[in-house]
Parts: C-alpha cells; sequence; structure tokens
C-alpha cells in the first residue's frame, strides 16, 4: 500500500507519518513539500491515498528559494488536476485552517469539495497537533477506505 503526503510543515507530516504506521505498518510513504512536487507526484506515480493540505507554497521550498507564492487553495488545484486526469486514488485533505483568509469556513470548503470530487475525495481533518480528535478521524476514514 502506498500513500503520498503532499504536506509543506515537517511537524505535521511527521505526526501524519507516524500514526498512519499505526494503522497501516506495511504502507510506504511518498512526501512532497509544494503544489508542484505533489502535482507532479500524483500524476506520474499511482498512490492507494493521498493526504493532501489545502494551502502550501507553489514551489519547493530550498536555502536559495522561498518557495514561490503561497497558495491558499492549492490542495483544491490538486484535486482539480486528479479529476481532470481521472487518477484513480483516494484523496483525505488535512488542514489547520478552520477559516481561510476569504473568509470561508472548514464547513463551506468541505461541501463545496464533496460536490465537486465526491467520487475520490473523502473528507476533510481539521489538524491540532496537539489534540487527538484529528487521530480519531482519520483513523475512521482510513478503516472505511481500506476494509
Amino acid at each position: 500500500m502506498r500513500i503520498l503526503i503532499i504536506e509543506d510543515d515537517e511537524l505535521k507530516h511527521q505526526h501524519l507519518e507516524k500514526y498512519v504506521k499505526t494503522l497501516l505498518p506495511n504502507v510506504s510513504f511518498c512526501w512532497k513539500k509544494s503544489y508542484q512536487s505533489g502535482l507532479q507526484e500524483i500524476t506520474t506515480n499511482p498512490y492507494d491515498l493521498v493526504l493532501l493540505d489545502m494551502s502550501m507554497h507553489i514551489f519547493e521550498k530550498t536555502a536559495r528559494e522561498s518557495g514561490g507564492n503561497f497558495e491558499t487553495y492549492a490542495g483544491r488545484m490538486i484535486l482539480s488536476e486528479i479529476d481532470i486526469n481521472e487518477i484513480a486514488t483516494k484523496v483525505i485533505v488535512i488542514t489547520g485552517y478552520d477559516v481561510y483568509s476569504d473568509g470561508k469556513t472548514l464547513t463551506t470548503l468541505k461541501t463545496e469539495l464533496r460536490n465537486e470530487f465526491g467520487d475520490f475525495y473523502v473528507d476533510t481533518i481539521y489538524f491540532i497537533g496537539g489534540e487527538e480528535k484529528w487521530k480519531a478521524e482519520l483513523a475512521q476514514l482510513i478503516k472505511m477506505i481500506f476494509n
């Protein structure tokens, strides 16, 4: 089983990978940190599941590069590409925002994503690193997908 994590925050990535390994010990992970690298990976290689951040930089940050523009809805752009390219995978969006910079709430975003990408979009989880709620939600969704 292969899981792609598209997430620009290293600590959040570590939390996700560590927890998913407790649920699926034999899983293989790939981690990409930007819209561009995540999009290239998902359109090139097959994955059973994508754990997708909603907001990230367009390009990978490096010692010399800033990562380009920060895109609030980069994850939605990736969902659109998965849809257009008819990529066979499931996607769980994991975000640290409950209200976005344009005032859109997480509840509204979830409804929009479900309506637009319902075939492969599973759900959106509100991630707060120090809390446990996201773990229970993720476990339930993974069980639903793989059982």
